[in-house]
């Protein structure tokens, strides 16, 4: 009883654990928004952008430096001075206009006079230094502008990059789960195609048949064995991708429980190219707005260029504040001392460098607004051909599906043609091998149009987790 109690509680420990492994779309990007790499390598540019903005913002502030330094004199340069009465030099006034001229013979009477000059050896000296901007010519807050511009664009980058990983994980999933639906017909072609072989042989032993019959069915058999190896080569790529997108190592398709949704394809293609068009270049795409906050940054590149002229001096206020003194005989000797200036700073000539500055900053903006014209012409083109690849891909559907259904319609009369003996079974299995490959070709022809129909939905900014009338596919 205890041993059964045992395995009692390790199956209720171990079902949470199975429940939990069962991924649903929701479970999948948010795995991809906390794991994926790119956005892992996103967070770190846009803190790293965010850090240089408060790099630009700092020197709106005083810089404050500190100093402060010892140093001890072997051989210090002042010590005692002597002086000779006779070189005093006594004028009308007296001597230094302090001592009257009557008193100069007292003076001339003393001997040698000693000043005390020692430095000491050891001297400490600190100087605190501020020296705060007054005027750039807007070189700081362009500076500031340039990086917070700089900041958003990292911070559009990840939403943008989001939108377009979520856009190939959904189309991995549908690709994935129409692969895994092939599987099973590629193993009843299989098996259809042995039949053929093994009627084949024994038409061609009893003279019926001849040999290059047999050779076409072997043939076929090779081809589905060549289709099942491009299609797990294909498989493989296909579920590494997904494991790369989410994060998730070990992640198969049994673990994830996921229906493509064929209505979004449908939402999308009742859209008209050019209402795709036009919200792939509308303001709000995060594209088109990283296209405009690059020609921001182009602008105020030019604008930081300009102030940067000749001629144009930096103001800035400086005040230092010095302390010092030295160590003597366990005494100590101080001065300090404060300094204002104001001072002007400015480059006149540096060899044409600051005006090719100027130029060159001129010329970024240009090729920016270039550069804006050739991605929305890229975008428009996209978009166009994405279109026309989605309605062909639809065309294709829709006549599979009408060829299936004739298909059917044509095994059904073959096989009723066959019970009444007037048909052979070869006829039968060939009209089962063509509906098979009708439900191949519309799993593969799905695969087609779910990509591109994704591909649309990024660039028309079109989120297919979100849209109300989609539904997620969750069983």
């Amino acid at each position: 009883m205890r041993v059964l109690a045992v395995i009692i509680a390790v199956l209720a420990l171990a079902s949470p654990l199975s429940a939990s492994s069962v991924y649903t779309l929701e479970g999948l990007i948010s795995a991809m928004r906390s794991s994926n790499s790119e956005l892992r390598k996103a967070d770190e540019e846009i803190y790293q952008a965010s850090l240089d903005t408060k790099d630009a913002k700092g020197q709106y502030t005083p810089t404050v430096d500190l100093l402060v330094s010892g140093t001890y004199m072997v051989n210090p340069v002042l010590g005692t001075i002597s002086i000779d009465p006779g070189d005093i030099k006594i004028g009308d006034s007296g001597i230094a206009g302090l001592i009257p001229p009557e008193y100069s013979g007292i003076i001339s009477s003393l001997g040698d006079i000693t000043v005390p000059m020692d430095m000491g050896s050891n001297r400490i000296q600190g100087q605190l230094t501020l020296t705060q901007p007054i005027y750039t010519w807007g070189k700081i807050s362009n500076a500031v502008k340039l990086y917070e511009t700089v900041e958003n664009i990292r911070r559009i980058e990840k939403s943008d990059r989001e939108k377009q990983l979520t856009a190939e994980l959904l189309s991995r999933l549908d690709a994935l789960y129409y692969m895994d639906r092939i599987f099973p017909l590629l193993d009843e072609l299989d098996a259809k195609a042995d039949e053929l072989i093994s009627i084949a042989e024994s038409a061609e032993s009893e003279g019926v048949m001849i040999s290059d019959d047999v050779l076409d069915a072997r043939l076929q058999k090779q081809q589905i064995a060549i289709s099942r190896r491009e299609l797990e080569a294909e498989y493989v790529t296909v579920l590494e991708g997904l494991r790369t997108l989410t994060g998730i190592s070990a992640i198969v398709m049994d673990d994830i429980s996921y229906t493509p949704d064929d209505s979004f394809a449908s939402y999308i293609l009742s859209c008209s190219a050019e209402d795709l068009t036009e919200m792939a270049t509308s303001s709000e795409r995060n594209t088109m707005k990283m296209l405009s906050l690059s020609e921001s940054i182009s602008e105020y590149r030019e604008k930081i260029a300009r102030g940067s002229m000749y001629g144009k001096p930096d103001i800035a206020l400086q005040v230092a504040a010095s302390y010092g003194g030295t160590i003597k005989d366990s005494s100590w000797d101080d001065q300090w001392g404060v300094n204002v200036t104001l001072a002007l700073s400015t480059t006149l000539w540096d060899g044409g460098k600051k005006l090719n500055d100027k130029n060159r900053a001129e010329s970024e903006t240009a090729v920016s607004s270039i550069e804006k014209d050739r991605a929305i012409r890229a975008i428009e083109e996209n978009v166009s051909v994405s279109y026309a690849e989605a309605m062909l891909s639809k065309e294709k559907l829709e006549y599979l599906e009408l060829s299936l259904d004739s298909d059917n319609r044509k095994l059904e009369r073959e096989k009723t043609a066959f019970a009444l003996g007037s048909s052979s079974k070869s006829d039968v299995l060939e009209k089962e091998i063509k509906v098979i490959q009708d439900e191949i070709e519309i799993a593969t022809e799905h695969i087609t149009l779910s990509s591109t129909v994704y591909s649309l939905a990024y660039m028309a900014s079109l989120d297919p987790v979100r849209l109300p009338i989609i539904t997620d596919g969750m069983k």
